[in-house]
């Protein structure tokens, strides 16, 4: 079974910052240690009957200050089919930003930016220079990618405002917007990925579990997926690992298997790993 993995992050802590991965900064997790080393394309290892045939690299904070660096890295060393996401700020001066998406499309690997939202997302989107510089990657038609958390209304409220005002921008939410794992949140998570849905250039990426509960099981991937299926279609999800942060659960290999087997119709596992992947990111 071949598939295209959509949201993988590589390491060269020679050549990148990364400042996140030390222990002294945030995220302050006490496994942090398991994914502080150094990854490259040949840790993507899968074991027959799957094929990796191409992933997406999401910026991992290389260098934030002069984030095609990052891309140039990329293109150095990645010797298989891939795509990249770099790393840019919706708060900067609409010129800079311009200058920046602009120097981004020289590089035949990147289709769009990431601006991690997380808790911060009426902040970052009420910035004078956000609504003006979405704008503007929409009619570069490059993609924009960000994580919110599914549970919190304001930060739902604030992705339906910019898919409100940026009708032709592709906007990709990853990690399922962390679906929580447990009921006390769920119907709340549930009745905004229901307002989320209404937004029809709006993808949701299944991935990044091990970001809700780092010991989840196959029942909370299955009980998501259906959800988000049902909810969004099968045109407008895609699996996706989230390597290496993978590791904090299980092996890259290992979770790859699981979705193979995962109990969803052929043509729709394919569409999920597979084609939504290849149409979206423009392989």
């Amino acid at each position: 079974m071949q598939f295209i993995d959509p949201h993988i992050h590589l390491f060269d802590r020679n050549k990148g910052n990364y400042h996140w991965l030390n222990d002294s900064n945030q995220p302050y997790w006490p496994d942090k240690a398991i994914i502080a080393r150094d990854f490259d394309e040949r840790d993507l290892c899968v074991d027959s009957p799957l094929t990796l045939k191409g992933f997406v690299h999401i910026e991992a904070g290389f260098n934030n200050e002069q984030p095609w660096l990052e891309i140039e890295w990329l293109e150095q060393h990645v010797k298989g089919p891939f795509k990249s996401i770099g790393h840019a700020d919706i708060t900067l001066g609409p010129v800079e930003f311009k200058r920046l998406i602009d120097r981004y499309k020289r590089y035949s690997s990147v289709v769009g930016v990431r601006h991690i939202f997380d808790d911060e997302a009426v902040d970052i989107v009420g910035h004078p220079n956000a609504m003006i510089n979405l704008q503007l990657l929409a009619e570069a038609r490059l993609l924009f990618e960000t994580q919110v958390y599914g549970s919190d209304g304001a930060s739902v409220d604030t992705i339906v405002k910019v898919c409100e005002a940026n009708p032709k921008l592709v906007v990709i939410l990853s990690h399922c917007c962390f679906a929580p794992n447990s009921t006390s949140r769920l119907t709340k998570w549930q009745n905004n990925m229901k307002r989320l849905s209404h937004c029809s250039m709006l993808y949701i990426k299944a991935s990044g579990w091990e970001m809700a509960d780092r010991e989840y099981d196959e029942k909370y991937i299955e009980g998501t997926l259906k959800y988000l299926l049902t909810t969004f279609g099968i045109d407008r999800v895609v699996l996706a690992s989230n390597f290496p942060l993978t590791l904090f659960n299980k092996p890259y290999n290992s979770l790859w298997q699981q979705y193979s087997e995962l109990f969803i119709e052929k043509y729709v596992l394919r569409k999920l790993m597979y084609d939504n992947a290849l149409m979206l990111y423009q392989f």
